[in-house]
């Protein structure tokens, strides 16, 4: 599908391989904020934010309603101007080179406002005219092979579902073919079917050299999706790494074995003396081991329990994003109630 979408004159270039850089900010970040703010009158936003997105990168912003998500999509967008700092798109400037920025982002807004009264055609083609796109036809004819709505351009809008409504509105995200796609609560409202085919979609997209920033409120989409996510409340900054970071510092790297048979007493010692090992919980026929760092700790605790004649039956990280989301939401929580005793 990406092959037939991109095609032989597809402008998005191949996207890098993941090995090649592990999110260090990159010498040309494909987004990049720096100490970007926003002020509604006397109401902050978003506070000063620095951000750096690499090319070919999925980065989710994640957050309670009011912590700055969309807003950080909008000035990027070029829909509102930054209070403070400055923001640029491949190197455009978001204020300075607005129009530069349109042409190389593709937006999907939350509630898209197509035009419902109009075919699915005359949608994309209002739009593809508006970014002056060659050969209409052959734009909108890829974009909506891309979202499964080949067969059905001249339905109206209005008839569609939830569903297919958001096809609609992605495709007209990328019928100019863009490298950076803003996406705002992309599977908001969707189905379970519905939204797996979103992800599907979108992985697709990046598969094809595409930059994606989104926002979503699905902690396990956001997951299985981004390669990193940023959490904000009340328009600060509060976290920021992948997943697989944000679950080690926020759970404390908690890892669940199980095993065949109950452990003795000598094969509990010999897991809690393991370098790395900060406490274990021994559950009938497994445990949960919190550890210092799951990426280097874990091994170890498989081997010093293989070699201390354990059989594991199976070893997980416990915990996911979502978990680790309502332990920092319950960490701010806590520490504003303590400030304001």
């Amino acid at each position: 599908m990406v092959g037939g979408w991109h095609g032989k004159a597809a402008r998005l270039p191949a996207a890098p391989d993941r090995a090649d850089y592990p999110y260090v900010t990159p010498s040309a970040p494909a987004i990049e904020l720096r100490s970007t703010g926003r002020n509604f009158g006397t109401r902050v936003a978003l506070q000063p934010l620095d951000l750096a997105v690499a090319p070919g990168e999925v980065f989710g912003l994640l957050g309670p309603n009011g912590s700055g998500k969309t807003t950080t999509l909008r000035i990027l967008a070029t829909l509102i101007r930054p209070t403070i700092g400055s923001a640029s798109v491949l190197g455009h400037d978001v204020v300075a080179e607005a129009m530069e920025v349109r042409r190389v982002i593709g937006v999907m807004p939350e509630k898209p406002s197509l035009y419902e009264r109009l075919t699915i055609r005359d949608n994309l083609s209002f739009w593809a005219d508006a970014h002056a796109v060659p050969r209409v036809d052959d734009a909108i004819a890829r974009a909506l092979e891309f979202v499964g709505l080949g067969g059905r351009a001249n339905e109206r809008v209005g008839e569609l579902s939830k569903g297919w409504r958001q096809r609609v509105s992605l495709a007209r995200a990328i019928v100019h073919q863009p490298k950076v796609l803003l996406l705002d609560e992309p599977s908001s409202g969707l189905d379970p079917s519905a939204a797996t085919a979103m992800e599907r979609m979108i992985r697709e997209l990046v598969a094809g050299g595409s930059t994606v920033l989104m926002n979503t409120h699905r902690l396990a989409e956001a997951e299985r999706l981004c390669d990193r996510v940023a959490i904000l409340r009340h328009g600060t900054l509060l976290e920021l790494g992948t997943p697989r970071q944000l679950r080690n510092r926020l759970l404390g790297g908690v890892v669940r074995v199980e095993l065949a048979a109950p452990p003795d007493t000598r094969l509990q010692h010999a897991v809690e003396s393991l370098p790395g090992v900060a406490g274990v919980d021994w559950t009938g026929n497994g445990l949960l081991c919190r550890v210092e760092d799951a990426g280097r700790d874990t091994p170890r605790l498989v081997s010093g329990l293989v070699g201390g004649g354990a059989q594991i039956l199976s070893v997980v990280q416990a915990g996911d994003l979502e978990e680790a989301y309502l332990e920092l939401m319950a960490r701010t929580e806590t520490a504003a109630l303590e400030a304001a005793a």
